[in-house]
């Protein structure tokens, strides 16, 4: 790709995606295609994207004021160039939305994004919305209490001017690949190899839900125990694999810049819901799979800091556990549209 393309890919603002004029803003055109997080799902062109997402939110939300945590740009594993970032969308929430009711307070609504860039537009985009977060803030959960510290995320500890982009993503990758073993108990999880790869007190900051953690107990504890007997088959993630009924499940973003990195998948895992507990939820027996993105800071060798999103508004709505209110939302917005 040329200098200018990659020029206006590091010129994307996240802002632009709850702009009420998109259609001058950062290459976002009737041709891109949104992949949003549940109920949103598959949207084409920034009229769609507005209609169903963009100004439902502008209406609800006032005072509204879009602060980035991490913004970075590079290229995927097959060269793509791709813009990736997280960040919160703030303001007072005085309308309904999404299915939920207004309480009139201020609330930051979690967002995480990722970028293809083609011909100085974007192509695709897909975004991430923490609505389970958003719910607890409303005080109407949709997940029992998180096992793990609720509330905004940390920023990352650097400007991602920490390192270099082959070793950042060299420690990602080696990490990613480690965590494919066959603990099971706690004492295992505790011993296991992937924990060479993180810093001693390092940062898992997991969606609504789950929740922040500290260090490997923290993480064990509040997160991985917890998603490994929910999720006992699991395959994707960071190795993609192929399941039976043919997709591929792995990774479509992979990429660093200085010490920041980011890994996701739509889907990035497939499993069979076969354990109690994780989210407070039975087992449903029954077969999902997992949209995730993963942002990472990497700190004199070590993960420092992991960020991520999971779609589990999407994993709920797989199991039959999600409100009807929020379920529905995505098609009268569609409607609305027409």
């Amino acid at each position: 790709m040329s200098i200018q393309e990659v020029s206006s890919a590091k010129r994307f603002d996240p802002r632009a995606l709850f702009s009420l004029d998109l259609q001058a803003s950062n290459g976002l055109t009737e041709l891109t295609e949104f992949r949003v997080s549940a109920p949103f799902d598959n949207l084409v062109g920034v009229t769609e994207w507005s209609a169903v997402v963009a100004t439902p939110l502008n209406l609800a939300l006032s005072d509204s004021m879009w602060t980035s945590a991490m913004v970075l740009t590079g290229r995927n594993m097959a060269g793509d160039l791709q813009t990736a970032g997280w960040g919160h969308l703030e303001g007072v929430l005085n309308q309904a939305w999404c299915g939920m009711e207004s309480n009139g307070d201020r609330v930051a609504l979690r967002v995480g994004f990722v970028c293809d860039h083609e011909s100085n537009a974007v192509s695709r985009c897909t975004v991430m919305i923490d609505i389970v977060d958003l719910a607890q803030q409303l005080k109407v959960p949709l997940t029992p209490q998180s096992l793990g510290e609720s509330g905004r995320w940390p920023n990352p500890q650097s400007q991602g001017d920490n390192g270099g982009d082959a070793e950042t993503l060299s420690v990602v990758k080696a990490m990613q690949s480690s965590l494919h073993d066959s603990a099971t108990t706690r004492e295992e999880m505790l011993a296991a190899d992937h924990l060479q790869f993180w810093a001693e007190d390092f940062v898992w900051a997991g969606p609504g839900g789950i929740g922040i953690t500290h260090g490997k107990e923290g993480f064990v504890d509040h997160h991985q125990l917890p998603f490994r007997t929910a999720f006992p088959d699991r395959v994707g993630g960071g190795v993609s694999s192929t399941t039976s009924a043919g997709p591929k499940f792995g990774h479509f973003v992979k990429f660093s810049e200085g010490g920041w990195a980011v890994t996701g998948g739509w889907p990035s895992v497939a499993a069979t819901h076969k354990g109690d507990g994780w989210l407070g939820a039975t087992a449903s027996k029954r077969p999902i799979t997992l949209r995730v993105f993963d942002f990472y800071e990497v700190v004199a060798g070590r993960i420092s800091m992991n960020w991520v999103f999971i779609d589990i508004v999407d994993f709920l709505r797989q199991i039959d556990r999600l409100p009807e209110s929020i379920k529905s939302y995505s098609g009268q917005q569609r409607g609305i549209q027409k």
